[in-house]
């Protein structure tokens, strides 16, 4: 999987049009609108992906179709980044804690409070390393759901989700695509010693990007329990 990850994003004839368009709307992602092209893409891809149309890439066209999905995306990754904010927010707090003077009666300091704040703080840290991971891990399949579903509803329902994240190949899926964002990640930081390399970062990521949606796309051609949801029958119609 991590050989045809990385193969894919360099496959079709548009190959190095869409490497530019995305690398320039990665570069553009300060202004916050180009990214979510971005986000919208990686969605396209997913789907092309899962549906079995995992030769080459899709390109950058139906702007407003992109758009949309990105901005879906977008908010459903915002809301998977608010649990472990939250809990970040508990651990710094806690940290805070230890540092409270607290006196007996008799003015005198006592540290039962202090070292109860550290212990705190340190379950808390504990505790938002796990929660983070968990949402960096339940991210790509919530996208997916909702890439392959086309519904929103999907990314956080536990019934559509559970499949997903529980099956061997989304795991695999996933430290691939962990595996390729690093990878891609450490290429750009070596390539931005030069002024040439630093150029290329926003387009080594995204080429590292659309090699993490591919493997994710390709776990979900393996998930069957995932699906658009049912139409209900008409009042009155017989099944």
């Amino acid at each position: 999987m991590l050989e045809d990850a990385i193969r894919y994003p360099w496959n079709g004839e548009q190959k190095v049009e869409t490497i530019l368009i995305g690398g320039v709307l990665s570069l553009l992602g300060v202004f916050f609108i180009p990214v979510l092209f971005v986000y919208g893409y990686l969605v396209r891809v997913i789907r092309s992906v899962s549906d079995g149309d995992d030769e080459v890439p899709p390109v950058f066209d139906e702007w407003g179709d992109l758009l949309v999905e990105g901005l879906v995306a977008f908010l459903i990754s915002l809301v998977y980044s608010l649990v472990p904010l939250v809990v970040v927010g508990l651990a710094i707090a806690s940290f805070v804690l230890p540092f409270s003077v607290v006196t007996t009666a008799n003015g005198e300091p006592t540290s039962g409070l202090a070292v109860g704040g550290i212990l705190l703080a340190l379950v808390v840290v504990a505790v938002t390393l796990v929660v983070s991971l968990g949402a960096a891990y339940l991210l790509p399949a919530a996208v997916a759901a909702y890439a392959v579903t086309g519904r929103v509803g999907a990314a956080f329902s536990p019934g559509t989700l559970r499949p997903i994240v529980g099956s061997q190949i989304y795991a695999v899926a996933w430290l691939v695509a962990v595996g390729v964002t690093i990878g891609a990640q450490l290429i750009g930081g070596v390539a931005s010693v030069t002024v040439i390399g630093a150029v290329l970062i926003p387009f080594v990521s995204f080429f590292g990007n659309v090699a993490g949606a591919y493997a994710i796309g390709t776990a979900m051609q393996e998930v069957p329990a995932v699906g658009p949801e049912p139409e209900t029958p008409a009042a009155g119609s017989v099944a």
